[in-house]
């Protein structure tokens, strides 16, 4: 008896994309000059109302990044988020008229610089009221040896049950179906964009030096008279 034919479905897949920016280096540098000033200034730019997720040791500014008119925030702005729309438009089922539709739609984004120093760290958590996320490195910071998951961005399994009973079965089954965290040991230049209600955090970071990143959120705002789902 021959075998049957099977249909594999990667099924409640998540997308997180990764892609970098050419030529980071002097763009990276000047925000990281920038980021540094501002810090320096005290309590002028760091965010003032508590954040309800744990975090330590970190330096965490307002959440008004990309309305600075600073040209080295400004060149970071057009790329992160003309990113976001072609990741948007890649992975949208739209038809013609949606897509152009688009054009019109209100993007509205909260955006802010991290400055972690040694042993700290971000608690597991998502970010409610936005579609899509994003995390731009700047500067990584040294990894140590003796801890070489350092500083890691981690996404947690979204599926909460997924490894309730683990045997010879499925404990080694292929990507992406394998349960478990994916980890971003991130690199000056990239960005990571992904759907906001993934649960992430940041492993505690053990150089010493700085590890930077700017961090946004977005979601897309209809126009005028538009129907909810039928724009």
């Amino acid at each position: 008896m021959s075998a049957p034919e099977l249909q594999i479905v990667g099924a409640f897949a998540s997308p997180i994309v990764t892609t970098h920016l050419p030529d980071a280096d002097a763009l990276n540098g000047r925000l990281k000059d920038l980021f540094l000033s501002r810090e320096a200034q005290g309590e002028r730019y760091r965010k003032r109302d508590r954040t309800p997720t744990v975090q330590t040791n970190i330096f965490e500014s307002e959440f008004d990044l990309f309305t600075w008119p600073d040209a080295p925030v400004q060149e970071l702005r057009r790329f992160c988020l003309a990113t976001l729309g072609q990741v948007v438009h890649q992975l949208n089922d739209f038809s013609p008229a949606q897509r152009q539709a688009m054009d019109s739609v209100r993007l509205i984004v909260d955006c802010w610089f991290h400055i972690t120093r040694y042993g700290g760290y971000i608690a597991n958590h998502t970010h409610p009221m936005a579609s899509w996320s994003g995390v731009y490195c700047v500067a990584p910071g040294h990894t140590p040896p003796e801890h070489p998951r350092s500083g890691v961005l981690r996404f947690l399994d979204a599926r909460p049950y997924a490894n309730m009973y683990v045997d010879p079965g499925n404990v080694r089954l292929k990507p992406p179906f394998n349960a478990g965290g994916i980890e971003y040991s991130l690199r000056a230049g990239q960005l990571v964009l992904f759907p906001s209600y993934l649960a992430h955090e940041v492993a505690p970071f053990f150089g010493r030096d700085e590890r930077i990143t700017v961090a946004f959120n977005c979601s897309f705002g209809l126009p005028p008279g538009a129907k909810p789902f039928g724009f």
